[in-house]
C-alpha cells in the first residue's frame, strides 16, 4: 500500500487564505494509507461520525462538535467542527479531539485519551469489516495503545529521520481481511510524538 499525503490549495486563489490548514498537523496526520482500515484489539473507538440519513442501524456521535484546544500562534481557542465528510476532515477531527485532551504548554496527552488513528468508509454503501458494516462516509476516530509494538515503530520512525523509513502502513496494525486492493477504508496515524 503507498502512502499519499494531503493537498491543499495554495495561496492566491479566490477565498483562500495563505494561512495553510495543514499547520499544526504532524506528518504522520498528513500521510493517510488508501485502502487500509486500522484496527487493534486494544483500541478504543472514541467517536464514529456520518450523517445520518446514510444507516438505520446506528447514530453519529453529536456534531458539531465544539472543541477547545491550545495552540502556539492562537492561544486557547474553541472550535465549532462539522462532521466530517472527508478523509481531510476526518484526520483534521483527530488532531483537534486530541489537542483538546493534551496539556496546555506542551500538546502533551497526560489523559491517554487523545486520537491516534482515523479510518473514513469512501463506500456509499458503507464498509464491511469483521462481519459488520461502518456507515458511508463515515470517520471514526481512535486511541491505540501506545505499548502496541506497531505505535512504537512509529515512534521511533518519526524521532530520527532515516531515508529507510517504512511508508506504509505498519503492518501490525492493518486489518487484513479489509485492507489492500478494493478496500473502501483509507486510515492514517496522528498525534503519535
Amino acid at each position: 500500500t503507498k502512502q499519499w499525503s494531503f493537498l491543499v490549495k495554495p495561496c492566491g486563489y479566490p477565498s483562500v487564505t495563505c494561512f495553510s490548514e495543514t499547520i499544526g498537523m504532524d506528518d504522520s496526520c498528513q500521510n493517510p494509507f488508501p485502502n487500509t482500515n486500522l484496527y487493534h484489539p486494544d483500541e478504543q473507538e472514541i467517536a464514529t461520525y456520518f450523517d445520518d440519513a446514510f444507516s438505520t442501524t446506528t447514530k453519529s456521535a453529536k456534531c458539531p462538535v465544539n472543541v477547545t484546544f491550545t495552540s502556539d500562534w492562537v492561544g486557547t481557542e474553541t472550535k465549532a467542527v462539522d462532521c466530517p465528510t472527508t478523509c481531510f476532515d476526518c484526520a483534521t477531527m483527530c488532531r483537534l479531539q486530541a489537542a483538546s485532551v493534551a496539556k496546555k504548554d506542551t500538546l502533551f496527552d497526560p489523559t491517554l485519551q487523545g486520537c491516534n488513528a482515523w479510518v473514513f468508509c469512501t463506500n456509499p454503501e458503507g464498509c464491511k469489516h469483521g462481519g459488520k458494516t461502518s456507515p458511508a462516509y463515515s470517520c471514526t476516530l481512535k486511541r491505540i495503545p501506545l505499548d502496541n509494538p506497531s505505535i512504537q515503530e512509529e515512534l521511533k520512525a518519526r524521532s530520527v529521520y532515516s531515508p529507510d523509513s517504512p511508508s506504509g502502513p505498519p503492518e501490525g496494525l492493518v486489518d487484513k481481511g479489509s485492507s489492500g486492493k478494493g478496500s473502501d477504508f483509507v486510515s492514517g496515524l496522528c498525534n503519535v510524538r
